[in-house]
C-alpha cells in the first residue's frame, strides 16, 4: 500500500498550513498503517493513516478511502479519529464503526466522519491498539451503503511514531 499523498487531501480543516507549499512526509510505515508529519512549530500536524483492505458496496465510482488519527499540537488537539469515505455522506447519517466488540457512531460533514468527542477518540484509540480489524459502515448521499474493513496491524507502532513526531506527552 503506497501513501504518496499530501495531508491537504486528508484534512478538511481551515488551517493555514494546509494551504502552504510544504508536502507531507511519510516518516514510517508499519504493515497496514503509515505515519506522516507536515509543517513545523505551531503548524505541525502528525497523522497515522490506513486504507481499507476491503471496500464493499453497490457503487460505480468512489474516491480515496482512509482512516486517520491526527495530532495538531499547535492547537492542542490530539488523537482526533476520522474517516474519509471517498464520497459525500448522506445528511444526518451516522456511520457506525466496529472495533473488536466495541461500536461507535460518528458524525459527518461532506466526505468526512468524526467521533462525537475527545473522550470517544480516546476510547476508539484504545480499541484500535488492542484489536485486529475495524469495520466502518456508512451511507452515501445517494443512499448507497458501504462497508470498509481495515486491518489494524501496525496501528500501535504508527500511533507511537506520530506521538514521537509531534512530541505528545
Amino acid at each position: 500500500m503506497n501513501f504518496k499523498i499530501s495531508l491537504r487531501i486528508l484534512l478538511f480543516l481551515p488551517l493555514p498550513f494546509y494551504f502552504s507549499s510544504s508536502v507531507s512526509k511519510e516518516i514510517a510505515k508499519f504493515n497496514d498503517w503509515s505515519a506522516y508529519a507536515e509543517g513545523e512549530g505551531k503548524n505541525l500536524a502528525c497523522m497515522a493513516v490506513s486504507k481499507p483492505k476491503k471496500a464493499e458496496g453497490n457503487y460505480k465510482r468512489r474516491g480515496e478511502i482512509f482512516a486517520v488519527i491526527t495530532h495538531l499540537p499547535g492547537q492542542n488537539k490530539w488523537n482526533e479519529f476520522s474517516i474519509i469515505a471517498g464520497y459525500n455522506f448522506k445528511a444526518d447519517s451516522n456511520p457506525e464503526v466496529t472495533i473488536g466488540d466495541a461500536k461507535f457512531q460518528l458524525f459527518t460533514s461532506g466526505s468526512r466522519a468524526w467521533s462525537f468527542s475527545p473522550p470517544d477518540d480516546e476510547k476508539i484509540i484504545k480499541f484500535l491498539k488492542s484489536s485486529m480489524k475495524m469495520k466502518v459502515v456508512g451511507t452515501s448521499a445517494r443512499g448507497t451503503i458501504t462497508t470498509d474493513t481495515y486491518s489494524l496491524i501496525g496501528f500501535s507502532k504508527a500511533f507511537q511514531k506520530i506521538n514521537e513526531a509531534c512530541k505528545k506527552k
